[in-house]
């Protein structure tokens, strides 16, 4: 099998065993591929890991009691995974949002890294489990009595993506290509129940409620308690989070979205939005740079509407560019209608 050309030294394979599937989990084992290096550190949770997440990973507390904290590993970690993109089976829904928030717990974060699930690209071939996923494009099975080791997890995970090439030559090679070509149509917003992008959103809408399938701030335009009251019932803390943030640290807000999601358009269309909004005309070059880069339909309509509202004189020329686009936004006419009583068409 001819090996494909992928940056081996950029991407950074890991996995977490931990104390359970909870949302305050703590990690008890850590392992990482990136290149020919192999990262791997049991990790003290500092508290019993129950018998049932025993079973699964085989790691006991006499295996950790000598172990260092993850906070004492944190800064290793963060060392590894360095200008990489973190990469692994499932790990978007669970690994990393535990990732974050060990991190957070030492006053860390972690940085804005690409994301390349393997479990969401195998979903765009063939929907099964990381065993499926492993005999699919290695040609045998797991060892059972090695699953479920960090190690051993990420070896195997690396060695089906590679295989995958065999089978499909026409998957992407550079990282980030492939990174976005594996998303899947709908990905939750910093582990959030409520929250979500959409294809033909801006910005995280509603997953459920009775506002499923708007986006956050028609949501604040329509009825601004209606967040209010999901902030103090009981949601899960990723959601209150985001909520509030919106609500009160909008600069905060976007940099979340911004770090979470790096290679995603929405966050930057968002940062820009802010710049209009707050008359920082110096961020306007960097839009229509961006704009013109990527031939994006709504960045290109606020390229258009500051320009407007600046009554700059690319005005028409970026009103026309947008014209002559097929906007997939959900509400693609109220902005024609805009631009083109803006420009006069």
């Amino acid at each position: 099998m001819t090996q494909p050309d992928i940056d081996l030294e950029r991407l950074v394979i890991f996995d977490l065993e931990t104390t359970g599937l909870e949302a305050d989990c703590k990690i008890v084992q850590i392992a990482a591929i990136r290149g020919e290096r192999i990262y791997h550190s049991l990790v003290n949770p500092g508290m019993p890991i129950p018998p049932e997440s025993t079973e699964i990973h085989r790691i006991r507390d006499e295996d950790v009691a000598d172990k260092p904290s993850f906070d004492q590993i944190a800064d290793q970690v963060l060392e590894f995974i360095k200008d990489s993109v973190l990469a692994g089976f499932n790990i978007r829904k669970f690994d990393v949002p535990v990732l974050r928030r060990e991190l957070a717990h030492g006053g860390r974060k972690l940085p804005p890294l690409p994301i390349l699930d393997f479990f969401e690209l195998n979903q765009k071939m063939n929907p099964r489990s990381l065993a499926w996923f492993y005999k699919q494009y290695v040609g045998e099975e797991m060892d059972k009595q090695e699953a479920h080791d960090a190690v051993y997890d990420c070896i195997c995970t690396r060695k089906a993506f590679l295989g995958m090439y065999g089978r499909h030559e026409t998957l992407p090679t550079g990282l980030e290509e492939l990174s976005i070509f594996a998303e899947p149509e709908r990905i939750p917003v910093g582990g959030s129940d409520w929250l979500a992008w959409t294809a033909n959103q801006c910005e995280p809408a509603f997953t459920r409620g009775k506002y499923r399938g708007w986006a956050i701030s028609e949501v604040a335009r329509k009825e601004p308690s209606y967040l209010n009251w999901l902030r103090s019932i009981d949601a899960d803390a990723a959601t209150k989070n985001i909520v509030n943030l919106f609500q009160k640290k909008r600069r905060d807000y976007v940099a979340l979205l911004s770090e979470e999601h790096p290679l995603r358009w929405e966050p930057k269309y968002l940062a820009f939005r802010l710049a209009m909004d707050r008359d920082e005309p110096e961020s306007f070059d960097a839009l229509t740079a961006l704009a013109e880069k990527t031939k994006n339909p709504s960045l290109t309509f606020l390229a258009a509407a500051w320009a407007a509202q600046k009554k700059r004189p690319e005005a028409r020329d970026w009103g026309s560019r947008y014209l002559d686009m097929d906007d997939p936004y959900v509400h693609a006419q109220r902005r024609v209608n805009f631009v083109r009583k803006s420009i006069g068409a």
